[in-house]
Order: C-alpha cells, then structure tokens, then sequence
C-alpha cells in the first residue's frame, strides 16, 4: 500500500480502539509509519482523514452485511425473516463496533459549519438508499431504481438510522429484532384496515376474504 492507503488504513483501527475525538495526527502517523505531512498532503488535514475513515467503515460494514446475509440466507427465506436478520446484524455491529456509529454522528453535527462534511454525507446517504432497498429485499443493487431508493430506500434509512441511535444510547431499552418485526407488522394490520359500514376497520385481507 502507498501512504494514503497506510494513513486510511491507520486511521480505521484509531477510531475503534481511540475513538472519533481522542485520536490525534501522531496517533495515526506512528501507525501509519509516516510524517504528519503526509496527512495534509493527501487528506488535507486528521479531520478530513478521519471523516474518511467514518465513511468507509460504515461502506465497509454495508458491504459485507450484503455478502453475510447472502451467504446465510435459507431458501424460502419470507420477507419478514430476513428483516428480522437484517436487524440482528445490524445490532450485533453496534454492539460490538460502536466508534464508527458515535464518529457518525459526530459528523452529523458538523453539517452546518463543514460543507465537505456534507457533501460527503449526503452522498453516503444517497448511497446507503440504493443499498438498503438490496439489503431488506435481496436484490442486487445494480437494479434498484431512483424511485426506490427515494421512497423505499429512504425509509428503511430513517429505520436504519433510528435503531442505531436507540441502541447507543439506551440499549438496555431499544428494540430486539423481534420488536422490530413485530412493530412491523401492526403497522401493516393498520395500513390494510378499511373501513365499514358500522365503523368498526376490518383488514383488506378480510373484507376480501369474506366478500
């Protein structure tokens, strides 16, 4: 690897074992192997690596969340299955790795006063849309379209985003899996409940059912 690749590298392992704002210059350049120029030259500063760093853990973490749960999914696997899966993992990273979710964060709050760093965000999210629509519903992402990502890519971003929040910061109270499917499915009772005559909502399912 060249110095960009050893400074990034370097980089990724401070911010798990540092932590996003305890890690210096000299942190990473001892690890590196390199001067404290070379972060400048190449990255244009720690902050900027480091905001790199952030975004390619979590690109990372997306990438081989999609091979893992290719590689271990059933066949016949419902819908409602690998979503319970998707959550699983996506806990048992947080759980385990909480430095580039916290660093993530930290980010975020910088929107205002950085534009690089919302550029780059912006373009991860744009990004994490497309994937997530492939993660939940196991497509390949080369076929997942601009109004997908837009509307069912958002969402399950919005969730995505949520549930971590929950975790790192109340995880003796933040949703299992099980929760999640379960909460799923309520709001798929209520979204299929149609009205009827006396008031009382009966699903679509049933009012097709009976008719």
């Amino acid at each position: 690897m060249g110095n960009r690749e050893d400074l990034l590298a370097a980089a990724l392992e401070c911010l798990r074992t540092k932590g996003y704002a305890r890690t210096t210059a000299r942190d990473i350049t001892e690890i590196a192997g390199t001067s404290l120029a070379a972060i400048g030259y190449h990255y244009g500063g720690t902050r900027q690596l480091l905001n790199q760093a952030v975004f390619t853990a979590i690109e990372q973490w997306g990438d081989q969340m999609q091979a893992r749960l290719r590689a271990e999914a059933t066949p016949g696997q419902t819908y409602l299955e690998r979503f319970a899966d998707v959550w699983r993992r996506t806990i048992e990273a947080v759980t385990t790795d909480r430095a580039p979710w916290t660093a993530s964060m930290d980010m975020m709050t910088q929107v205002d006063h950085v534009p690089e760093i919302r550029e780059m965000l912006s373009w991860g999210i744009r990004g994490a849309r497309t994937g997530n629509v492939a993660m939940f519903e196991n497509v390949d992402e080369a076929t997942v379209d601009d109004e997908q990502a837009r509307t069912t890519g958002a969402l399950y971003y919005a969730m995505l985003v949520g549930v971590v929040v929950q975790w790192l910061i109340d995880p003796d109270h933040a949703p299992s899996p099980e929760d999640l499917v379960t909460g799923l499915r309520s709001i798929i009772d209520q979204a299929t409940e149609v009205p009827t005559a006396t008031g009382n909502p009966t699903s679509e399912v049933d009012s097709t059912t009976k008719s």
